[in-house]
């Protein structure tokens, strides 16, 4: 296991995040934003800079909820992300948070991102890193029992209903530290960030102690192969200007 960078807290995330979205927004007008995979809501802020969203989603009952709900997405598509036609060269910014591991061949959906960015513009992907003990718990464990694990430990009811998460894991190979860096050097794109963040231990109750104990146990067990001290991991990808 190689070291990593770990932010604090979404705060912190998200203000390094938004640094370098602040820093393509200072060379274009209006930001034209892929959001790739929808989540519940937009989540960064970006006060004071114009922005048109386009949200893409497989699960349309996804995408029907959440412009429901927020009404914040300015054009819908509904598509699988490998198979999309989208203009080359048109987003400023490309925005996928908790969805690459659902989907096999990821190598097609990184391609389709480095052809539908700007040049200057930035990729920001938000994964789970498979090579942690969350990682590899996620990946062994059938679906039936993260639905479980949503509906009666989070108390999400609707959990893997349409339109709600959790969604199957797939955890493509290529969906790694070693893999995301092997295809930006293919491509020539730059990696400005690569953040680990954990989810799990930042709290101080009794349980939170028994999984940072387990994830210890488990890490050892692998011969210290798999991180148990953060579980996210955010990079940051940049196409060149020029």
């Amino acid at each position: 296991m190689d070291s990593i960078k770990l932010v604090k807290n979404t705060r912190e995330e998200t203000a390094v995040i938004e640094a370098h979205i602040r820093e393509v927004a200072g060379n274009t007008g209006e930001l034209k934003i892929l959001e790739a995979g929808c989540g519940q809501k937009w989540p960064l802020k970006l006060e004071g800079i114009p922005r048109h969203i386009t949200g893409v989603d497989i699960d349309e009952a996804a995408l029907a909820l959440r412009q429901q709900i927020h009404g914040d997405l300015q054009n819908i598509i509904t598509g699988d992300l490998r198979a999309l036609s989208l203009p080359a060269a048109h987003f400023d910014v490309i925005y996928t948070s908790y969805v690459l591991e659902h989907i096999e061949n990821i190598d097609k959906v990184l391609e389709n991102f480095a052809l539908w960015l700007k040049p200057g513009g930035v990729v920001v992907i938000k994964v789970p890193d498979r090579d942690t003990v969350y990682g590899f718990l996620a990946r062994h464990t059938p679906h039936w029992l993260h639905v479980a694990y949503y509906r009666y430990i989070k108390g999400k009811k609707h959990a893997g209903k349409p339109g709600h998460i959790p969604y199957p894991i797939v955890y493509d190979p290529q969906l790694s530290r070693s893999g995301i860096k092997a295809f930006c050097a293919k491509h020539q794109l730059m990696l400005c960030k690569e953040m680990g963040k954990n989810n799990y231990l930042r709290k101080r109750a009794k349980k939170d102690k028994i999984v940072r104990v387990v994830a210890q146990m488990i890490s050892k067990l692998s011969g210290n192969k798999l991180a148990w001290h953060y579980n996210d991991i955010i990079f940051i990808i940049q196409k060149p200007a020029s």
